[in-house]
């Protein structure tokens, strides 16, 4: 009976260490999906109390007010030289922020901008690379489409169109407010960076050395330049064949 008892008190024994150590290695292995960037890197301290974050400000908006619907790990580069992968981030397109989650806290936090260099975005298919330059005078995240002699951008920007109600004749569809997305192209050369027009036309004027070139292409092909792929695949032309 002794004999039982005590075999009964190791199985239970091997048992217990058996569960802890598989807690203990499904936390290392987290740790290793997930990074963190440093506190310094968020505009209050993560050990007090009044952190930015602000996951529910857009509840009830029809859409999303980030580039991806949902955060993903990705890549974020400081200014001095510190790379962070596995980073859960998102692009802010109303505010022209990086925001990020931390384990220590659920909610979205913005990254100060000032340290930020560039990072990089992936939806597991594509990655999206956004760098900080100076547009106009102030610090803006362009997302690159082209790199090159000549480096081609996209500036997203999401606002909210507020719902027309209109009384009780209103025939709109739309009862909710929603997020309308509108994207700038820029082209950086060797004369600096530059807004680009959003028309055929305008296209054609910016590059007049290819305005044969330029004609054929727009003949075969429609772009809508509220699709930033579809611009993507024009200013790889423009690159490629200028």
């Amino acid at each position: 009976m002794k004999q039982m008892l005590l075999l009964n008190n190791h199985s239970a024994m091997k048992k217990i260490l058996i569960l802890i150590s598989a807690t203990f290695l499904s936390g290392i292995a987290i740790c290793q999906q997930v990074a963190d960037l440093p506190a310094n890197s968020f505009p209050f301290n993560l050990t007090g109390t009044t952190i930015q974050t602000f996951d529910d400000r857009h509840e009830g908006v029809v859409g999303y007010y980030t580039f991806f619907e949902d955060f993903s790990a990705g890549i974020v580069e400081l200014k001095n030289k510190g790379v962070y992968k596995n980073v859960l981030i998102n692009y802010d397109a109303v505010s022209d922020n990086l925001i990020a989650k931390s384990e220590r806290i659920s909610s979205a936090m913005v990254v100060r901008k000032d340290l930020v260099q560039q990072f990089v975005l992936s939806d597991g298919v594509r990655e999206f690379k956004f760098i900080k330059l100076s547009v106009n005078g102030l610090p803006t995240y362009l997302l690159v489409l082209v790199e090159g002699d000549l480096t081609f951008y996209c500036k997203t920007t999401k606002s909210i169109k507020r719902a027309d109600l209109g009384g009780a004749y209103n025939t709109s569809e739309s009862r909710n407010d929603e997020f309308r997305s509108v994207n700038t192209y820029y082209i950086a050369d060797r004369v600096g960076l530059r807004e680009l027009p959003q028309t055929k036309k305008g296209i054609i004027r910016s590059f007049p050395h290819m305005e044969d070139k330029l004609n054929v292409f727009f003949k075969k092909n429609k772009i809508n330049f509220s699709d930033h792929a579809e611009a993507q695949f024009l200013f790889e032309f423009i690159q490629e064949n200028r």
